[in-house]
């Protein structure tokens, strides 16, 4: 039980690396807009329709569409097809990667994000957490609030399971920011072209969930 929980840290980490990635990415190359969330995104939606600036508003519009029906699909999929959603997500961020390293330097910035709106928000719902946590792959808040909530309950109670909780998702943050620093420096290279960098860590990542399907099929056939 303890090196399948290794593992599927791992595996979560490794996404984690992956979502700073993403993040990184659409902030730098796009004029600081987050790609990952729909915070800001709903927020500018409003605004415009305040505003009347029917542009903006159907862009925005097909962008929390297209985010929402990646958050649809992670539930239709494994009740339709039965398909592994770990699996998927990866091939759905290489194949984000992919598109984004041909979309034109003069498309609309929110129109470029598509690929990655639609891509972390599959990883979002296909990588959930370890433990029992619910911890995101591709933001931050809340799993920055969850590390200073479990440091600070273990040293006011001595609690080992706020402990483990805060190492957790304070080890979630530093992967993100590690595939952050990734992304920079890719950026740095490459600019917009730096989303085929993904690709490595993917890899890593392929090569974890895989790892993690083999056990559990041989923990099946055990069972049997």
């Amino acid at each position: 039980m303890k090196d399948r929980q290794t593992l599927q840290v791992s595996i979560h980490y490794s996404m984690a690396f992956v979502g700073g990635f993403f993040g990184a990415y659409a902030l730098l190359n796009h004029c600081d807009i987050f790609g990952s969330s729909q915070t800001a995104n709903l927020i500018t939606l409003v605004t415009g329709l305040l505003g009347h600036n029917s542009h903006e508003i159907l862009i925005r519009i097909g962008a929390a569409l297209l985010y929402g029906l990646a958050i649809a699909l992670s539930v239709v999929i494994p009740r339709t097809l039965g398909w592994n959603l770990k699996f998927l997500s990866i091939f759905l961020n290489g194949a984000a990667a992919l598109t984004l390293f041909y979309i034109p330097a003069d498309t609309d910035h929110i129109l470029a994000l598509y690929p990655i709106f639609f891509a972390t928000a599959f990883q979002w719902c296909a990588f959930k957490g370890v433990y029992g946590y619910a911890c995101s792959t591709i933001f931050s808040t809340n799993n920055y609030k969850q590390t200073v909530l479990g440091f600070t309950e273990y040293l006011c109670d001595k609690n080992a399971e706020a402990l483990r909780k805060g190492k957790f998702f304070g080890g979630t943050l530093v992967f993100f920011h590690l595939g952050v620093i990734y992304s920079y420096f890719g950026y740095q290279w490459m600019g917009l072209h730096a989303s085929v960098l993904v690709f490595l860590p993917l890899a890593v990542s392929l090569c974890l969930v895989e790892t993690e399907r083999r056990g559990e099929k041989e923990r099946a056939a055990e069972a049997a």
